[in-house]
């Protein structure tokens, strides 16, 4: 299920250590936006597509002529879109938004064209371990330990923590996260083959011992640090990032075992009305001052190795060489193939009672 994923690889740039030329996009925004007035653009609500907006679609794509119109709705409703516009000549989407998983699997379906690198010129500054023949990386963060420094006292270095007798009745869970959940419990457990045993056994033991819970949401699990509910979960860092600013009482970890990385993707579908604006809109994703405004606002590090971050900055979103090191990549397609067992266990055995 997950690999190590080398530093040389992966690169001490994911969080924009190193500065490269950047690649000018004036001419080829210039040119799409005459070519084609609008972009439709398939994504999240709320704050992504705010700040899609405020970082890309405005100073970006507006200055250069153009016009975006986001069609927005949550991930299932967008992948049940793509599938069910397959076989449509013209499809209703230019780009479509995905977390890593979800683009992987919607490839496997056929639906995605592949990205053009002469359309998107900045993709040539993105980390290579982060691109796929069928998307670019926009974001990305990893799964981290995030916990009450207040009620723990000592800080701590693995999610074997959860079992500490101290943190019984204090340790939470996003329910809509249950597969990472299941994949941060079988790194504690020592599986970094791909092996679920360890994950479901760990998880056993812990509902057995610590009567955990769990949350609806990642906004409840906030909410449930804040009040003291909680002390300890496992979270994507950029969500703890935007916690702590927030005012929740908490610090995060990378926890020494390793931690999977997340990466939110954009792709142009097969079908796209126009292809060209689709790529474009890729391109402008990939800008570095769309990519520093991301890091600023929602705590994800960039994909490109030329986005010059604050030094201040680049040390909350980014990750030191020995935290790279530790970082493990997901075997999509094993993942993908283990996720229904993954639920079942999950809803029928982890969650009751709880």
């Amino acid at each position: 299920m997950t690999h190590a994923l080398n530093r040389r690889t992966f690169l001490k740039t994911a969080s924009g250590l190193v500065i490269a030329p950047a690649l000018g996009l004036d001419a080829l925004s210039a040119h799409a936006a005459e070519a084609c007035p609008n972009v439709v653009v398939g994504t999240w609500g709320g704050d992504y597509l705010n700040l899609l907006e405020q970082n890309i679609g405005k100073p970006i794509i507006e200055a250069a002529g153009g016009k975006v119109t986001y069609d927005s709705a949550d991930q299932v409703g967008r992948m049940t879109k793509l599938r069910a516009e397959k076989a449509s000549r013209r499809g209703s989407l230019d780009v479509a938004c995905l977390a890593d998983l979800d683009m992987y699997d919607i490839n496997r379906s056929g639906i995605l064209e592949t990205v053009d690198a002469k359309l998107v010129p900045n993709l040539a500054n993105t980390l290579e371990a982060l691109r796929r023949p069928y998307s670019i990386p926009h974001i990305f963060s990893a799964m981290v330990i995030v916990y009450n420094p207040e009620k723990l006292g000592t800080k701590p270095d693995s999610f074997t923590a959860a079992l500490d007798p101290k943190l019984k009745g204090k340790v939470g869970f996003s329910d809509i996260l249950y597969n990472f959940n299941v994949v941060s419990s079988s790194l504690a457990a020592g599986h970094k083959d791909g092996d679920m045993a360890g994950g479901v056994q760990f998880l056993r033991e812990l509902r057995k011992t610590q009567q955990p819970k769990v949350y609806p949401s990642n906004e409840a699990v906030a909410s449930a640090l804040k009040s003291g509910d909680i002390w300890f979960t496992c979270m994507w860092k950029a969500r703890a990032l935007q916690w702590k600013k927030a005012g929740v009482p908490i610090e995060y970890v990378v926890p020494k075992e390793g931690a999977v990385p997340v990466t939110f993707e954009a792709a142009v579908p097969k079908n796209s009305q126009s292809k060209p604006c689709g790529f474009n809109y890729l391109n402008a994703m990939l800008d570095p001052r769309a990519q520093i405004g991301f890091a600023e606002t929602m705590g994800y590090a960039p994909t490109v190795k030329n986005a010059n971050l604050p030094p201040s900055l680049q040390q909350s979103v980014g990750f030191t060489s020995a935290e790279l090191d530790r970082m493990v990549k997901l075997d999509y397609a094993r993942f993908t193939a283990d996720k229904p067992a993954l639920l079942d266990f999950w809803n029928k055995e982890f969650k009751v009672g709880l």
